[in-house]
C-alpha cells in the first residue's frame, strides 16, 4: 500500500511540476510595472489605455509628446497574446530618438518574451530593431524562436516592431528567419 500511495504522490508531483513549466505571459499590469522599473517613461495605466480595432493601445512619450505607439491583444484571461510598437518619422527623426525607440523596444521583448540569452541574441542577429541606422529604409524582417514570431518593419514614415506568442510551437526544430 505504501508503495501505491508513493507512486501516486511521485506521479502528482510531476504533474505539478510540468504544470509549473508553461509559458506565463504577462498582462498589463505586469508589463507596465515591470518596464516602468526599468524606465519610468515606460510605464503606463489602465487610463492611458484606449481600444481600437480590438487592440489596447497606449501611447508612450518617450523623447518626444506620444512619439511611440504601444499595442497589444489580450486573451480571455487577460494575457498578452501579440505586442506592437510603432513610431512615426516625424517624431523620432534624430538619432538621439531612434536610440530610445531601440532602447524601448529591446526591453518590451526582454519583458514579453523571457527569452533565454541565446534566443535573445538570436532576435538581434536575425532582426535590425537594433541598429537605428536601417530605421525609416524599406525593411521587412522576420524570425520565429520557439513560442514567438517576430516582425519587424520599416518605410519612409514608420518603424514597426511586432511580436507574438503561439500557444503550440510553430517550428520545433529551431529558429527560422525569413529576411526579405
Amino acid at each position: 500500500m505504501k508503495k501505491i500511495i508513493s507512486l501516486i504522490l511521485t506521479a502528482s508531483v510531476f504533474l505539478m511540476l510540468a504544470g509549473c513549466t508553461q509559458e506565463a505571459r504577462p498582462d498589463y499590469e505586469y508589463l507596465s510595472a515591470q518596464l516602468s522599473e526599468i524606465n519610468e517613461k515606460y510605464g503606463f495605466e489602465y487610463f492611458d489605455m484606449f481600444i481600437y480595432e480590438d487592440a489596447c493601445q497606449v501611447y508612450l512619450s518617450l523623447e518626444a509628446e506620444d512619439d511611440v505607439l504601444l499595442s497589444f491583444h489580450t486573451d480571455e484571461n487577460g494575457s498578452i497574446s501579440d505586442i506592437t510598437a510603432t513610431a512615426y518619422g516625424k517624431t523620432t527623426s534624430d538619432d538621439r530618438k531612434k536610440a530610445a525607440y531601440m532602447d524601448f523596444v529591446q526591453n518590451l521583448i526582454g519583458v514579453f518574451c523571457n527569452l533565454s540569452n541565446e534566443d535573445r541574441n538570436g532576435v538581434n542577429e536575425n532582426l535590425s530593431y537594433d541598429s537605428i541606422d536601417k530605421y525609416f529604409t524599406d525593411l521587412y524582417e522576420t524570425y520565429t524562436c520557439g513560442r514567438y514570431n517576430f516582425i519587424f518593419s520599416s518605410n519612409s514614415e514608420f518603424i514597426y516592431t511586432y511580436c507574438r506568442y503561439f500557444e503550440a510551437m510553430e517550428n520545433p526544430t529551431g529558429p527560422v528567419n525569413d529576411t526579405e
